[in-house]
């Protein structure tokens, strides 16, 4: 009897140490998204990202096995998967030569999906510690039913560049995330009124929060709360717009579109008032389109727009994002989330939305087109006894789209700047001066230096709703400014 009790002793404490006696093991969910250098930016490879809980503890697996942050390391794509017990997690996104990104506030019960935006390190000698932020006039899981009012306060080893605050959104630049509550040059907001109803959101949504120090370490918070629903009122679903978007001379370039994938050739930065072109990578995103519904009128609380998206390739529409309603004839919302790829169908509704009524959707779809370049070739750079009637010639990297529209820029930089602009017909690779009679550029004049770039190249696709801009130096304000890198000076002939 004593041997049997010592054997059955012996298979139990086998048991305890291997973690699986009365041992249940917790519930697993996943953290997945993507790492890009800016919102709608190329994407960052081989960052190590890894998640910890925000209450410090290690949850467990078993008796012995303490589950101490997962790591992963992104793919050519920026994306990265992690499989966690559920609870509250920090996400945090680090790689050589970039500054450290943060995530504070994921709720992991089965897939949570997060981004982060890792941008390259300003200063390598600065430090690499996010701030620590900390908000005030928010908890998890609080309900508004109006304006709040909040504080926020960062504080790190580098100064404060920028504190941004949103309902139902990450909040960043201006051009993809407008509105959005911004502060800059400060380690406070101080207190300030906040109002979910200019973000359009209802029922369970985000309170997010966006800082960046000096060395562009950037840490985003992430509070769930609960906006109270006004009440139901009739609801009709919104219309397609009506008005072309792109139009030169007579030439009707983009008509009108509710969805309309932009790639952009060139990293774009998007600070300040106008975006400018960064040396490298590129830019995805879609612009949705639409006129307003006939019950969305000024002085409404509690209504908005609901924009859904399905890839190709997934099952469901997820809802992305919602729209306040102001009583606007027309809107304009930026979709510049990182999971968008060339060549991949995106399928979208719009909704419009009062209180716990829904309208029937406003459908759309578009699919992005590669990036591509132009390469100038003659008159070559230091070209002399060029022709005063000249003849530009210059190639594409690649036949994108259905067709390509081009704009040639010629100026007169020693004498004065004057400038002059030729629109070759569309698909065309070369043009020749055509001369302005009757004025001083009847035809170019001699030995004088001239330079040329191509000032305007579009890719257009309207059978896939989509353009692909190479340059854009001052051509039109409906996309960012692609200034191209190659300009040719050429010296022109005698009489």
């Amino acid at each position: 009897m004593l041997k049997r009790l010592l054997f059955v002793g012996l298979a139990l404490s086998a048991l305890a140490l291997s973690g699986c006696l009365f041992v249940r093991a917790p519930q697993t969910g996943v953290i997945e998204g993507y790492v890009t250098n800016h919102l709608s930016g190329e994407p960052v490879a081989g960052a190590t990202v890894r998640a910890w809980p925000m209450d410090g503890e290690a949850p467990r697996y078993g008796v012995i096995s303490d589950y101490y942050g997962p790591m992963s390391v992104t793919d050519a794509n920026g994306f990265y998967r992690l499989t966690v017990p559920e609870g509250m997690y920090v996400v945090e996104a680090r790689k050589e030569g970039h500054a450290t990104s943060r995530v504070v506030g994921v709720k992991v019960a089965s897939t949570a999906r997060v981004d982060l935006v890792q941008k390259p390190v300003a200063n390598p000698k600065w430090s690499l510690e996010p701030p620590k932020v900390t908000v005030t006039g928010v908890t998890e899981g609080m309900t508004i039913s109006g304006p709040i009012s909040v504080k926020i306060d960062a504080q790190g080893p580098n100064d404060i560049q920028l504190i941004y605050a949103a309902f139902g959104k990450v909040p960043g630049a201006g051009f993809l995330t407008s509105p959005r509550a911004v502060f800059s040059q400060t380690y406070t907001t101080g207190t300030f009124t906040i109002d979910p109803a200019t973000y359009g959101v209802s029922g369970w949504t985000t309170f997010d929060v966006v800082v960046y120090d000096m060395n562009d370490n950037r840490v985003h918070v992430i509070y769930r709360v609960y906006v109270t629903p006004g009440a139901a009122g009739p609801v009709s679903p919104p219309s397609a717009p009506t008005a072309n978007i792109l139009v030169d001379g007579t030439l009707v370039l983009i008509p009108a579109r509710t969805a309309l994938a932009v790639t952009l050739s060139r990293q774009t930065a998007y600070f300040g008032v106008e975006p400018q072109a960064a040396p490298a990578g590129g830019n995805l995103y879609v612009e949705l389109r639409w006129l307003k519904a006939a019950q969305d009128a000024a002085g409404v609380s509690g209504d908005g727009y609901r924009i859904y998206r399905r890839l190709a390739g997934e099952a469901d529409y997820r809802l992305l994002y919602t729209v306040d309603a102001t009583g606007a004839a027309s809107y304009l919302y930026r979709d510049s989330t990182p999971d968008l790829r060339v060549g991949v169908r995106a399928d979208y509704r719009i909704t419009y939305f009062r209180g716990t009524a829904e309208s029937a959707p406003l459908e759309a779809s578009c699919t992005p087109l590669p990036a591509w370049d132009v390469r100038l070739l003659a008159p070559a750079d230091g070209a002399r006894d060029v022709p005063l009637y000249p003849t530009f010639t210059w190639e594409p990297t690649a036949l994108v789209g259905a067709t390509r529209f081009y704009r040639i820029r010629i100026w007169d930089t020693p004498h004065g700047g004057f400038t002059i602009t030729i629109t070759p017909p569309l698909d065309a690779t070369s043009v020749t001066y055509p001369g302005i009679p009757g004025g001083p550029f009847e035809r170019l004049q001699p030995h004088r230096m001239y330079q040329w770039e191509v000032q305007a190249a579009l890719a257009i696709d309207t059978v896939a709703n989509a353009v692909s801009i190479a340059a854009n130096n001052g051509y039109t304000g409906v996309f960012p400014t692609l200034v191209h890198p190659d300009v040719r000076a050429f010296t022109t002939q005698d009489w």
